[in-house]
């Protein structure tokens, strides 16, 4: 009977262990590729959602957007109110964007295409004012960035 030597086993089982170490990590690098991309895509659907639904809320009561055009003395109390509301529903989306953006989900040209439309929906009396009284309660990082692309754009 021949007698098992250890060493040889040792080796080879030493080579297995480090393949099998090296199988796995390969597969752990697979799921976390696989796990961002899903959390891509999920943020990505979630911001949209949240744009289609604030186009659909405008669609249903254009009056909303019509308000942000008017002159503040203009509108009635409701109209006032319904106007601001637009207006918050609109930033808060963009809020989440810069929040997305800043953790590496968004990529630059995605973030600049949905906060394109900031600095002219700034510009009319009404949102402008809004926004000078509800930037208190956001991200100040964020505020800094949209004043900044406010001060570019005059």
């Amino acid at each position: 009977m021949k007698e098992i030597n250890w060493t040889k086993f040792s080796a080879l089982s030493e080579v297995f262990s480090s393949l099998a170490i090296v199988v796995t990590l390969i597969y752990l690098a697979i799921q976390t590729q696989q796990t961002n991309e899903a959390l891509l895509a999920n943020s990505r659907k979630a911001t949209m959602q949240a744009d289609l639904e604030f186009i659909s809320a405008v669609i249903s009561s254009p009056e909303a957007f019509a308000n942000l055009q008017a002159p503040i003395a203009e509108l009635s109390i409701e109209e006032f109110l319904q106007m601001r509301n637009t207006f918050v529903g609109m930033v808060r989306i963009r809020e989440f964007v810069w929040f997305q953006y800043q953790n590496g989900i968004l990529d630059d040209n995605t973030f600049r295409s949905y906060m394109a439309p900031m600095s002219r929906w700034l510009q009319w009396e009404g949102a402008h004012e809004s926004w000078l009284e509800f930037k208190e309660e956001m991200d100040p990082e964020f505020v800094a960035y949209i004043d900044q692309r406010l001060e570019e754009s005059e």
